[in-house]
């Protein structure tokens, strides 16, 4: 492998960064605003002195749902990008048992999917703009 080819650690590496700053976008740009929202419903829920436990426990499980759905809908997006990732990285190894194509076609694997990334981040922040 020369220079100029990333090693395979070093693909996983740059998917896993980017996928990890995308992350880190969503989370502050939305997550974060959801759990504010979340805690102060919930402080709302147990501030009722004449609640019961029960219903203050109803409450607070409602004030969580809005998060709740919002992170399964980004571990869905994210398990399937990393399944369609790992797609692509079979499929090379299918594909032929050079060492130099294999490299090739996980570096074009990795490029592709990083460069998916911006639309996939743009459809996400759409659906969770427009609540789940």
């Amino acid at each position: 492998m020369t220079d100029d080819n990333p090693s395979l650690e070093e693909q996983r590496e740059r998917i896993d960064n980017a996928m990890l700053n995308a992350m880190d976008d969503l989370d502050r740009d939305y997550l974060r605003g959801l759990q504010i929202e979340m805690h102060a419903c919930a402080t709302a829920c147990c501030s009722d002195p004449d609640a019961s436990a029960d219903t203050v426990q109803r409450c607070v499980d409602r004030c969580q749902l809005p998060l709740t759905r919002a992170r399964c809908y980004v571990q869905q997006e994210l398990s399937e990008f990393e399944n369609r990732l790992e797609g692509c990285m079979r499929q090379c190894r299918l594909c032929g048992d050079e060492e130099v194509h294999l490299e090739r076609c996980s570096i074009d694997c990795v490029d592709s999917h990083v460069a998916q990334l911006p639309e996939m981040l743009r459809t996400m922040r759409a659906t969770l703009e427009k609540g789940l």
